[in-house]
């Protein structure tokens, strides 16, 4: 018998895609160009894993309502008459249309603009137009509702479905990872943040992984972002993250972001940190947000205050980054086509001057008319012209290889440059596409 991947024509099973020694590791360059490996991708990891699709501060009252995806899979995330959070599948059971169009609103009921189907707020079919003799008087609407994701899980807010209703649990998908996720969320004092200012999206011609890999990659900073750390070296940075550095720290600024660690987790999830200095903390209890550092400070001990006044960046695999105050969903699109949506996010029940400082940033170096992003955007798209060179099979990604450590709960660490993280994001991505549910 033939192989899936024979009768899909790939001459490269997924298993093959990764090579890894105790000296080298190695990622094919089909994995980020491969069309039918890209459909395996929303069959076996978009399919099977735990996907983020929203936070319950974007839908707070009955009848709100958000569109979002799992892979490619259009779904609808509303809050029901019952107050309970409902995540469907965006698909009318008729003849496929997608029901909501809108990428958020507030809504009675749903219904379909092609042949007027109606749906309730939990996806239960309430009528279907021209009803009288086109159909039995007695027909049973209750298989006919929306389609509802098989697992979802609402934790601290952050809304996951999965596809697979036989997969694990969220909590033990997201294992030693979870405690870096607690850290951002309780920044907050009441350990609750708001989406409340809706999204950004930006859309670069690349595949969705090149996002996922970046977003915990402490090598490429100091290079791609050079001119930005340039011009904080030429004017100083009066209203940066830490608030630290002044003119002509140029030097400083770079070797605050090679200080710290890299983490890759089981099941893909990744961490880049990279701790204040002794100044920086030093500048925040003595300057405008004194009080709320003090606050933490008694709340969360000081050296869990100070772990989360850091630069903390965390991939949840493999579609969610929590990083510098926003949540970072990646949609693929297409092979080489990726959506990106930046969600910032308040810390609620701080001063508002705090979240002032953290909005504004986010606004220099990640909102649309910002400098880090776009940077980004660009190398994505570069690296997926770079990868038409077929000839060139391997991508090397065995940085601080030899150096790693490795616990006895699985956990990876390295430097902060180390390319920890993207490891154990392939090795979850090898697993996950090899592992046929």
């Amino acid at each position: 018998m033939t192989t899936l991947i024979e009768q899909l024509g790939i001459n490269l099973e997924p298993n093959e895609c990764i090579k890894e020694t105790k000296d080298d590791f190695r990622v094919n360059g089909k994995v980020y160009t491969n069309q039918l490996l890209f459909q395996l991708e929303m069959d076996r990891i978009f399919g099977q894993t735990w996907i983020f699709v929203g936070h319950e501060s974007e839908i707070p009252e009955i009848g709100d309502f958000k569109t979002s995806y799992i892979g490619r899979r259009p779904v609808i995330v509303t809050r029901g008459h019952d107050n309970q959070i409902y995540v469907m599948l965006n698909r009318c059971r008729h003849r496929g249309s997608v029901l909501c169009r809108d990428a958020k609103g507030k809504a009675k009921f749903f219904q379909c603009i092609y042949h007027g189907w109606v749906y309730d707020l939990n996806g239960d079919l309430l009528g279907i137009s021209k009803h009288k003799g086109g159909y039995p008087d007695d027909i049973d609407k209750s298989g006919l509702g929306l389609m509802a994701v098989p697992q979802v899980c609402n934790y601290r807010g952050l809304i996951f479905g999965c596809m697979d209703p036989d997969a694990d649990s969220f909590l033990n998908y997201l294992g030693e990872a979870k405690s870096f996720l607690d850290i951002h969320l309780d920044r907050s004092p009441i350990g609750k943040i708001n989406c409340k200012y809706g999204a950004h999206r930006t859309e670069y011609l690349g595949n969705w992984k090149f996002q996922s890999e970046n977003a915990v990659d402490g090598y490429h900073g100091d290079t791609v972002h050079e001119s930005f750390f340039k011009l904080i070296d030429e004017f100083g940075n009066k209203s940066g993250q830490h608030g630290a550095y002044t003119q002509g720290d140029f030097k400083e600024i770079i070797e605050h972001r090679t200080t710290g660690r890299s983490m890759g987790f089981k099941n893909g999830h990744g961490i880049w940190e990279s701790p204040m200095t002794e100044g920086a903390i030093l500048a925040m209890k003595n300057g405008p947000h004194a009080e709320y550092v003090k606050e933490l400070e008694e709340l969360r001990g000081e050296k869990l205050a100070h772990q989360m006044l850091n630069s903390m960046n965390l991939m949840i695999f493999p579609n969610l980054a929590v990083a510098h105050g926003q949540l970072r969903v990646i949609r693929p699109v297409s092979v080489d086509k990726t959506e990106v949506s930046i969600h910032f996010y308040d810390l609620e029940q701080v001063p508002d001057n705090y979240n002032e400082f953290r909005m504004s940033g986010y606004q220099r170096f990640f909102g649309p008319a910002a400098f880090g992003s776009p940077d980004d955007v660009e190398i994505f798209s570069i690296n997926q012209t770079g990868l038409q060179a077929e000839e060139v099979e391997w991508l090397i990604l065995s940085r601080g290889l030899q150096r790693e450590k490795l616990d006895n709960q699985g956990v990876r660490t390295g430097d902060p440059t180390d390319e920890t993280p993207q490891r154990a994001f392939h090795r979850a991505w090898k697993h996950f596409m090899t592992n046929v549910s």
